[in-house]
């Protein structure tokens, strides 16, 4: 069968491997829909080079069961139920966790062995290109939730691509200000048109003058999207004294916490938990995917989406990938 494997930067090549052997506690799903994301082109460009080569990569897709037919979204991440981490609600760190896509064979290929408690069912209202941008929903839900804005609190969601977009309609949906950041205006304007309260152009404005001009004492919440050392940098001078700073996109850089008194910095990733919810919202259309989806590709032309995404003239926000 075709799969997308890793051989390192600049170097992953659709190519024939092996049809995966379904063991007892598996079921086969087939490929439908997955979409590439900023991971996948972090160890595309370089910039991480620990995955193993000849790992297949993809982790946000969905698929139709081998055995029942049934269309499903398939969850990256699996764990053990029972280690330090697992008992503590944080299936993100088991000790004995599978990350498809990352320590484990992903999503972009023909067909995947899945165990069944992996797979959450979708039905006929969401398309396959909507399934297969669920992590990303997921993460914001993750983020926000942990968060706990109030009513009426101001987040500032530094870069608007698609996991900012995100992070922006769901700290509306719970009744927050929004201010976007970013340096490209199509992105903002996209901010806007979902809601947001104010739009900031990085390339022409100082950023922590013009959000504490908005907001007069600071960001409630701060959410780092645009994955630069940069943005990570300007975090403490954008949340007020004893806001909360998420750092999604990056958590690298150096932090000047000498006027950010009391406020509380953290990282966050993705988690299981949150991928039933975030499947529903896409299904009762509370939050818009198709929107964010700028370039479509079959399977076997995948090396062409990869060279789209990773190239700035081609404003690429979801790349999807299609059987």
């Amino acid at each position: 069968m075709k799969a997308a494997v890793y051989h390192g930067p600049y170097n992953i090549k659709l190519e024939e491997v092996l049809e995966p052997e379904v063991k007892a506690g598996r079921v086969l799903v087939n490929f439908k829909a997955g979409s590439l994301c900023g991971t996948d082109m972090h160890f595309y460009r370089g910039d991480w080079r620990w995955m193993k080569r000849g790992r297949i990569i993809g982790h946000d897709a969905c698929g139709v069961r081998d055995d029942t037919g049934e269309r499903v979204v398939m969850v990256p991440i699996v764990n053990c139920g029972h280690c330090f981490f697992c008992l503590r609600g944080l299936p993100t760190y088991c000790l004995r966790g599978k990350f498809y896509g990352l320590t484990r064979d992903g999503f972009f290929a023909e067909s995947k062995t899945m165990p069944p408690r992996a797979l959450i069912p979708i039905s006929d209202s969401i398309s396959d290109e909507e399934a297969a941008v669920v992590e990303p929903v997921a993460l914001a839900l993750r983020v926000l939730n942990h968060l706990q804005p109030n009513l009426g609190d101001w987040v500032t969601v530094v870069g608007q691509g698609a996991i900012g977009l995100l992070m922006t309609q769901v700290a509306l949906m719970k009744g927050c200000r929004v201010i976007a950041v970013d340096i490209d205006i199509d992105r903002l304007e996209r901010a806007q048109k979902y809601g947001a309260d104010a739009a900031i152009d990085a390339t022409k404005v100082d950023v922590a003058k013009a959000v504490r001009e908005i907001t007069k004492i600071g960001s409630d919440h701060v959410i780092e999207a645009a994955g630069t050392k940069q943005t990570v940098e300007q975090t403490p001078f954008l949340v007020r004294k004893a806001g909360k700073v998420a750092l999604i996109g990056e958590s690298k850089g150096y932090l000047n916490l000498e006027d950010a008194d009391e406020a509380q910095f953290l990282t966050m990733y993705i988690s299981p938990v949150e991928y039933p919810a975030a499947v529903e919202l896409i299904e009762r259309h509370l939050v818009d995917v198709k929107g964010l989806i700028t370039h479509r590709f079959k399977l076997e032309d995948f090396e062409a989406a990869l060279q789209t995404a990773a190239n700035p003239q081609e404003k690429a926000l979801k790349v999807i990938i299609q059987k």
